[in-house]
């Protein structure tokens, strides 16, 4: 099934009562850098993913089966072995969403009482789930969390309104691979995990509202600017160029 960025978002902003804060998103949107994009769980696990779509990595979804008399290499055993999902606790989600109130109330003072109140009154990680369920997406899983993020900037970044369900589930079995690979990763407990999956969450929820926002205002030059920023995070924090990239079902490849 088809995921269409833009009015599906529109919608979450309706949905959850931001009209105005989506529009005043766009001044966090076309900020290079992301919330939380300084800590290093966050940026440890994008530049481990990055450095994946650099070498041409492909994945799966799902492990393949190996051939009869075959075995599992120690890495694919302990990427299987690591799990993405968390328990999650309400204190984590509190001190998060303060952080990310904090955020985007600095980045646009005028508008910064508002913007706090709206992060702080309105349930914009219950929006991210509805509106990635159709992608089989859910809560509680860091893959599915950074999954979306990397799916809509590259969205943001080309312009392309629709990525179907198995597209996304390739992306997905990449993020899987590359943060069960990874040390650092294996290291986080549900509290950091929980930590870093929110993270994404809320950058997805303001960056497509703003996107969303100017597209159905038809705003061309804040979609062009929203456009940049996303390439520009990408590139100054990953060395990747999104535009450079192509969404296929077994993920990007380059």
């Amino acid at each position: 099934m088809n995921r269409r960025l833009v009015p599906a978002l529109s919608a979450i902003a309706l949905m959850i009562g931001l009209p105005a804060a989506a529009q005043d998103f766009s001044s966090i949107g076309t900020q290079y850098m992301d919330f939380g994009s300084s800590m290093m769980s966050v940026g440890q696990m994008n530049n481990v993913l990055g450095s994946t779509v650099q070498r041409g990595g492909r994945t799966r979804s799902t492990p393949a089966r190996p051939m009869p008399g075959a075995s599992l290499s120690a890495q694919q055993r302990n990427a299987a072995a690591v799990s993405t999902r968390y328990r999650p606790s309400p204190a984590v989600s509190t001190r998060v969403r303060g952080q990310f109130a904090d955020f985007v109330a600095k980045r646009d003072p005028t508008n910064g009482d508002r913007l706090r109140q709206a992060v702080q009154q309105k349930d914009l990680l219950g929006a991210w789930e509805k509106h990635v369920a159709v992608d089989g997406l859910r809560r509680g899983d860091v893959a599915d969390a950074m999954t979306a993020y990397w799916v809509q900037n590259w969205q943001i970044a080309n312009n392309v309104p629709f990525a179907n369900r198995a597209q996304v589930q390739g992306v997905r079995g990449q993020v899987s691979q590359a943060l069960g690979s990874n040390p650092a990763f294996a290291r986080l407990d549900d509290a950091g995990k929980q930590e870093m999956a929110e993270v994404f969450m809320l950058n997805f929820v303001a960056q497509g509202s703003a996107f969303s926002d100017a597209n159905a205002k038809k705003n061309t030059t804040l979609s062009r600017q929203l456009s940049e920023a996303a390439v520009a995070r990408f590139r100054n924090e990953m060395s990747i160029d999104l535009r450079q990239l192509k969404l296929t079902e077994a993920g990007f490849v380059r």
